[in-house]
Order: C-alpha cells, then structure tokens, then sequence
C-alpha cells in the first residue's frame, strides 16, 4: 500500500511539472491549447496596433521604398567665348531602393541607392572640334551619363486619411559614374561624380498593409561640382524631371 501511494504522488508531481513547463512553451502536449490562444491574441495586437499607429499617421522607425521611374535630364552648358551649344534633352530611367529611419515625430532620415539615367545630346557646338580627335564634335553629339546615387535626405510628412499619405523629401546626393562617354568623346573631361540637391514628393496608398503602392515626382540639379571645365566649356550642370511609381513597406 505505501509503494501505490508514493507511485500516485510521483504521478501528480510528474504531470503537474509536465503542465507547468507546457505553459512556457506551446510544442509541448500539455498545457499548450491555452498558450498558443494567449500568444496568437498578443501577436494580432501587436500587428493591429503597429497599422493602426501607420494609418493614423503615428511615426513608423522604419520603412523602405522600392522604385522605378522615367524622367528627362536638360544640360545647362556654359560655353567660353562667342561659341555656344544647342542643348538636347534625353530620356533615362531611375530603379532603386530607399530607405527611411525615423528621427524624430513625422521627420525621418533617408538614404539607400538608385541607379539614374541622366544621359543628354548637344548640337553644333563650335565651329571648330575641342581637339584633333574629336571631329563630329562640330556637329553635336550624345553623352552617356548613367550613375549610381547615394541620397542623404531629411523626410517629413505622413497619412492624411487611414488609406493615403504624402511626404516630401529633400537634401544633397552623390552620384557616381558608371558609364564613361564614347571613345570620340572621352577627351572632354566629363567628371566621374556628381554632387547635386534633390527634392521629391512621394504619395502613397496603403492596399494591404503593411504594403503600400506608391506614386510621385522628384527634381534634381546636378553638377554642383560643375561637371565639366575645359578651355572651350566653362561648366556642365543638369536638371532632371523624374516620375515614378512603385511599392513602400513598412516595419
């Protein structure tokens, strides 16, 4: 009789501490039903909230832009002398990422990398070539100037109603040049970076959150560094019209 008591008291010990450890831990086979309720009601409050916070215009840390995107670049040549170019512009893409960190309030820092096409043509130039090998220089010609961009923007803004927001952004970028000028050309003295300013404002819809689609325009002045100095150019600075669309994702 005192064997069947003591094995009855290890049966309760053992199935006390079975439940005991189960509600730590929702794999285990005791205990667990109740747990897995409690854990999945926290996590669908915390989602809940986190959208309820982003739709009502509450700071997010952070959130990142995915973009594509067509714009015009125009060049502003500045010739020496009574010389002067016809300038020409072209059409280039923009493709790239963002990324927004929240500072403080509605402010946020933003930076990432795109890639640009801010390519652009001229026309009759001079009346005679820059240099000997630069013959169809007296005609006009096209440069290739497709770059790699690093943005260094401050953003402000946020949701004006629980399904759309606006936000604008704005500050310096550095580009780098990831496609050199035709081999007629590669004697101009086209600089291999770009220092510029750049603005843009960014509308967003919010069509299953925590993904939104996204819709704007940006403008950017180009050539801060002047981009190009020759004894027959006295400077090279763009401007580029960009429209864009694409998806936002916040965390």
């Amino acid at each position: 009789m005192k064997i069947f008591k003591l094995l009855v008291i290890a049966i309760i010990v053992s199935s006390f501490s079975a439940n005991l450890f189960a509600d730590g831990d929702p794999s285990k086979p005791f205990g667990s039903f109740d747990y897995k309720i409690d854990w999945k009601l926290k996590s669908d409050y915390k989602k809940a909230q986190k959208e309820f916070n982003y739709r009502t215009g509450k700071p997010v840390d952070f959130y990142v832009d995915f973009q594509l995107g067509v714009g015009a670049t125009n060049p502003n040549i500045t010739t020496k002398g009574t010389n002067t170019i016809e300038e020409e512009s072209e059409l280039g893409y923009v493709v790239g990422g963002l990324i927004y960190f929240n500072v403080f309030e509605m402010f946020s820092f933003t930076t990432g990398v795109t890639f640009d096409g801010k390519s652009f043509g001229f026309q009759k130039p001079y009346s005679q070539p820059l240099d000997a090998t630069a013959d169809t220089m007296t005609t006009g010609g096209y440069v290739p100037a497709n770059y790699f961009v690093i943005p260094l923007f401050v953003d402000y803004g946020g949701m004006i109603t629980e399904d759309f927001g606006l936000r604008i952004n704005g500050g310096p970028y550095f580009g780098i040049l990831m496609s050199q000028p035709e081999n007629t050309y590669q004697n101009l003295g086209y600089k291999n970076f770009d220092l510029g300013l750049s603005a843009s404002l960014t509308g967003n819809y919010v069509f299953m959150y925590p993904f939104s689609v996204i819709f704007g325009t940006s403008f950017k002045y180009g050539g801060l560094n002047n981009l190009m100095s020759t004894d027959k150019i006295e400077s090279i600075t763009t401007t580029n019209f960009t429209f864009f669309t694409g998806v936002r994702f916040a965390i």
